[in-house]
């Protein structure tokens, strides 16, 4: 299965789903976006800094468990912001082909009404992930504290609330 189209129906609805999350990437995302590479913690880490991704994670009973979503719109490769709109959000929706999105965004089936079915799940994405523990934590861990301590986290959210109130703005 490809996914879900339902571009008119996310049309419709003004992208509801990417102002509140990025898209989760599985693994094959970002072998393409690798481009042959070998995906060891450094061309991970490169790749992050050069994208529109961040790591983020989620609780299991061991502990977080990361994976790659879509970055958020004046946020960092570190996916602390628990809710924020996707960066590849634009006011007629993806700027990504069908094709070139994320697994997460490809599984995300429209309904009206706001009633979206995300068929990629977190149990699929556990098993997609696994392998990649190690490097993902070992990112997060080098960047997190770092980026706390020097105000970075902080200086995002200013600019993303900049950035909401001038899109209300420019709506009224």
């Amino acid at each position: 299965m490809n996914g879900f189209e339902s571009d008119s129906i996310c049309k419709t609805c003004g992208g509801n789903c990417c102002k509140t999350m990025g898209c989760s990437l599985s693994p094959e995302d970002m072998h393409v976006a690798l481009e042959g590479k070998e995906a060891t913690t450094e061309v991970i880490e490169a790749l992050l800094q050069d994208s529109m991704f961040a790591i983020d994670s989620f609780q299991m009973r061991d502990g977080a468990f990361y994976y790659l979503r879509m970055r958020h719109k004046c946020f960092t490769f570190i996916g602390v912001d628990a809710m924020g709109e996707c960066i590849a959000l634009t006011e007629i929706g993806c700027s990504l082909p069908f094709d070139k999105r994320p697994k997460g965004g490809r599984f995300l089936e429209g309904k009206e009404g706001h009633q979206c079915t995300q068929h990629y799940t977190q149990e699929m994405m556990v098993k997609d992930w696994e392998p990649y523990q190690n490097s993902l934590r070992e990112i997060w861990n080098k960047w997190h504290n770092q980026m706390q301590q020097d105000g970075t986290f902080d200086k995002c959210e200013e600019d993303y609330m900049q950035y909401q109130r001038t899109r209300a703005r420019n709506i009224r």
